[in-house]
Order: structure tokens, then C-alpha cells, then sequence
């Protein structure tokens, strides 16, 4: 039972995406079996052994409702809930278990077997333990669902938003600006001469030049910002509450950073530029086509200025 209720919680873990290192699980269970081992063969007192590992199993049912219900990322989902919840279930049956052990120390199995209510815990303890592995099997459900979903709305490649997903989102957003009358800005960034980069070193160095500008832009842009692939080469983020002229801070930062970050390529490295087009809703229009339209042809100057530049709209 020990031994079980230790792989859930490893298991748990392993789910969570932050798993225990494999020298800690080994040495926790290499200490589980000696201690019992050593008990075995060194005390003629089984009520040692038995209270250690109803104590362990206690306490593992503790860590596991704990996790789940406090330190899960996804504590407030209902199958989290249910299952950890169970696990509480479980441990305070065995935790009322272990407190009945203590009435007899020296036959405790024998008095735990003649005891009253022994039968009804226990039947308990095995519905808690199947409406555990029911819990987690609506974990993996809702694990997939939001999996399916997230690569329903995201770009294969770089992990950001496609197109039909930003433009959602983005009206989603722009609802609430107009609302609260509050200005939002686009940022519409195309990499030069991509085709060209394609031909020269090859469609698998393309995709690192993408994935490469992706990550600096998700590092650079704030948590509210949209970020999504737009076209094969193109990004656009969407800044709430945000002006032509706060746009274009994070517009030459990026620029900035990509022209500067050398790509690794075999033995040597490449360097690679990106035209940004910027417009605010203020200037561009309220719904999203408007902003889109508007900040294309700041990008269209861009590209006509030389490339490796940022163009706002309002210049136009």
C-alpha cells in the first residue's frame, strides 16, 4: 500500500510536468524496504512495522491531496478537486485506523481484525481509492481537451497564437477597449528578405529564424499582450491599452535585439533583420480589420524605406 500510494504521488508529479528526480524515488524506496527488512528480522514486535507503514500511507495521502488541491496549476478544475479530495478521504481513514491500532500494541492486526467498525473503513478506503483512479482518469480527460484546444489555436512551430485564434481574441479585446475607451496598438512585423533566406541556407534554417523571432518577441512584449503568427514569415501583437507612440518602445526594442542576435547555422552564424509596421486604434480604427489595414501599409513603408526599420501610420 505504501509502495502504491508513493508511485501516485510520483506519478502526480510526473503529470504536473515537475517530476522527482530518479536518485530521490530510488532512495525512497530502497529506505521503505530496509526499514521494513531490518524491522523483520530485528524486533519481534510487529506493532512497530505496522504502525510505521500505516503512517506512511497517512502521510503520502496527506502530500498527495495537498499537491492537488494547493500547488496543482490547475487546483480550482473540479477533477482536481475530486481527486484530491479522496486522497483527504483516504488519509483520514487510515489516519482513524492508526489511532484505533494504538489500543493494542502488542497484537494490533488481530485487534484491528476484531474491531467493530473494521470492515466499514476498510470497504471505505477501497471506494476511496477507486474514486481516486476515476478522478484521475478525468485529469487526463481535461489534460487532453485543453491540449487539443491549444493546438487548435496555436502555431505548430513557434507555439503562439494562429491567425484564427488571434483575431478572436483580438476582437474579444477590442470590445473592451471601445467600451472602457481606452486605445489599443499593432504591431505588424514582417522578416526581410525570407524567401531569400529560405533558397540560401535551406527551409530548416527558415524555421529557426522563425521560432528564433518568436521567442524574442514573447520575451519582450508584457503578459497582456497577443502575440500570434499571422503568415509564413509575419507576426502581429496586439498592445491593450496602448499608443502609437508606446507601441513603437517595444517595436525598436525588438527590431533592435533581432538585428543584433546572431542565428547559428553549421560552423558560422546568421544575422537576420525585421520590418515592423505600427497603428493605434485611435488612428487606425476600433475593430481589428481597421487596425490590421492600417498597420499593413505602415509595414508596406517599411519595406519600401530599405527594410529593418519600424513605420507608424500616423507618419503616413
Amino acid at each position: 500500500m505504501v509502495s502504491g500510494l508513493g508511485l501516485y504521488f510520483i506519478s502526480i508529479r510526473i503529470f504536473e510536468g515537475h517530476p522527482l528526480s530518479a536518485k530521490i524515488t530510488q532512495q525512497l524506496f530502497v529506505g521503505l524496504f530496509i526499514s521494513n527488512i531490518l524491522i523483520t528480522l530485528f524486533s519481534n514486535n510487529e506493532y512497530i512495522s505496522v504502525v510505521l507503514n500505516t503512517a506512511l500511507c497517512v502521510i503520502i495521502s496527506i502530500a498527495c491531496a495537498i499537491y492537488l488541491l494547493r500547488y496543482s496549476r490547475y487546483r480550482r478544475s473540479p477533477e482536481y478537486r475530486f481527486t484530491g479530495g479522496f486522497f483527504a478521504i483516504f488519509a483520514g481513514l487510515t489516519l482513524y485506523r492508526l489511532y484505533v491500532l494504538r489500543a493494542d500494541t502488542s497484537q494490533p492486526v488481530v485487534h484491528l481484525t476484531e474491531w467493530t467498525l473494521n470492515e466499514i473503513t476498510f470497504l471505505a478506503c477501497l471506494v476511496s481509492v477507486l474514486a481516486v483512479n476515476f478522478g484521475f482518469i478525468l485529469m487526463v480527460n481535461e489534460k487532453l481537451a485543453e491540449l487539443l484546444a491549444h493546438t487548435a489555436g496555436h502555431d505548430w512551430l513557434t507555439g503562439v497564437m494562429n491567425r484564427r485564434n488571434l483575431e478572436q481574441v483580438a476582437e474579444t479585446m477590442t470590445i473592451k477597449s471601445v467600451k472602457t475607451k481606452q486605445s489599443q496598438a499593432m504591431l505588424l512585423m514582417d522578416l526581410d528578405r525570407f524567401k531569400q533566406i529560405n533558397d540560401t541556407y535551406g527551409h530548416l534554417f527558415g524555421d529557426t529564424v522563425i521560432q528564433t523571432f518568436a521567442d524574442l518577441a514573447k520575451s519582450n512584449m508584457r503578459e497582456i499582450d497577443l502575440l500570434g503568427r499571422y503568415g509564413g514569415e509575419e507576426f502581429c501583437i496586439v498592445m491593450p491599452n496602448t499608443t502609437e507612440q508606446e507601441a513603437i518602445l517595444l517595436a525598436e526594442r525588438i527590431r533592435a535585439k533581432f538585428e543584433a542576435m546572431p542565428i547559428a547555422f553549421n560552423d558560422s552564424y546568421i544575422n537576420c533583420t525585421v520590418s515592423i509596421g505600427i497603428c493605434d486604434s485611435d488612428q487606425g480604427g476600433k475593430d481589428f480589420k481597421s487596425m490590421f489595414s492600417a498597420a499593413d501599409q505602415a509595414l508596406y513603408a517599411a519595406k519600401k524605406a530599405g527594410r529593418n526599420t519600424v513605420i507608424l501610420f500616423s507618419d503616413l
